[in-house]
């Protein structure tokens, strides 16, 4: 027997069973993987320093933990251009599924930051015009070790897992910021200032577009 849901589209489509009995759609399931030790990995990590490992308690997911007192970081970026450019008034929402690990302070959450393409007029920096972060604020209650899905923009349209959904609502821009920007990349990043013994477990990361277009991607070892 086959059983079938609509899914966030109202699209009929499968229910696929997990290993742990749990009923999901195929639409739930990320579009992609991304392994940590491919050129693909390597590029979505880039300059991270130190680089992202696998996790202690083998759990999913790239882990990164901040040995020195200093500005290291991670940054993973996930979007690159297709066949056309996406602006950044396009975009529905942005998703991270995280677990942090230590808490010292707001700093101690990653946040997304867009980058639009420079135009060589009014450019906020030597490789972008435009720059646009979505970050946590206070208010916000996360448990040690808990995953959560952190977006931003809007909530996303498809649930991809159980875990609660987390906005961040602290915006901070630099230029213009305009909707008609055509998107450069995208990042998911840690703070240069969080503190040492910092811990962020990311498993999966993802953009939807206000076309209902969609990619997510699983980060794996």
């Amino acid at each position: 027997m086959v059983l079938y849901a609509t899914d966030c589209h109202n699209v009929p489509v499968k229910l696929l069973c997990t290993d742990d009995g749990k009923l999901e759609t195929q639409s739930q399931n990320p579009s992609a993987n991304i392994l940590l030790t491919s050129s693909s990995g390597v590029g979505v990590y880039a300059d991270t320093q130190p680089t992202p490992t696998v996790d202690g308690n083998n759990r999913a997911g790239w882990f990164y933990k901040k040995t020195i007192d200093n500005a290291d970081k991670f940054n993973y970026y996930f979007y690159s251009q297709g066949s056309h450019p996406v602006l950044l008034g396009d975009l529905h929402s942005l998703v991270a599924n995280v677990s942090i690990g230590a808490w010292a302070s707001n700093a101690s959450v990653p946040f997304f930051v867009i980058y639009t393409k420079p135009t060589g007029v009014g450019d906020a920096g030597a490789w972008f015009h435009s720059k646009c972060a979505y970050a946590i604020d206070s208010s916000k209650n996360i448990l040690l070790g808990e995953p959560v899905n952190l977006y931003c923009i809007k909530e996303p349209s498809c649930s991809h897992n159980g875990n609660r959904d987390i906005e961040l609502t602290t915006i901070i821009n630099t230029g213009d910021c305009l909707p008609a920007e055509e998107i450069l990349t995208i990042s998911f990043q840690s703070d240069s200032g969080a503190p040492i013994n910092t811990e962020v477990l990311v498993a999966n990361l993802g953009y939807e577009l206000k076309n209902k277009n969609q990619n997510y991607f699983n980060l794996i070892t």
